[in-house]
């Protein structure tokens, strides 16, 4: 076995127009406690509003927002009811939309999307700059 850190966070929004603006808040309040960099903040903040819209409008359903941490990295995971899986689209440069898993590729270390029976969970993983306080330890194999 190996020592994990670790420090996660849950919410469940309703599928609404106001679930992006409370992610956020809640990414924002996460990120604040640990006293993140600026700019990992940001990233964060960006890709909660892309997968947390992209949720609500073609999931249709709940969103759950997770925040798990190590010591050197963020996973944003956003979980709804829809098994339907993202489309990456290549926009035209004038679209106001279409960019969001072009977003994940670009600011995340890495990314995926686990799909279950009773919908799917899109991930990413965001590292920060420094060690991540407030991790507790946990015992993974």
């Amino acid at each position: 076995m190996r020592a994990v850190e670790t420090a996660q966070s849950d919410v469940t929004l309703p599928p609404d127009p106001s679930a992006s603006w409370r992610a956020r808040r809640f990414v924002a309040d996460w990120c604040a406690r640990r006293s993140l960099d600026e700019d990992s903040v940001d990233t964060l903040l960006l890709l909660t509003a892309e997968l947390v819209t992209n949720a609500v409008l073609y999931g249709r359903s709940e969103v759950a927002v997770s925040l798990a941490a190590t010591a050197r990295q963020v996973r944003l995971s956003v979980a709804d009811e829809n098994t339907r899986l993202p489309q990456r689209r290549d926009p035209d440069p004038d679209a106001l939309n279409g960019r969001g898993l072009l977003l994940v590729e670009a600011l995340a270390e890495r990314h995926g999307i686990d799909v279950s029976p009773v919908g799917k969970v899109v991930w990413c993983d965001v590292e920060v700059a420094g060690s991540l306080p407030g991790t507790t330890r946990r015992l993974s194999a």
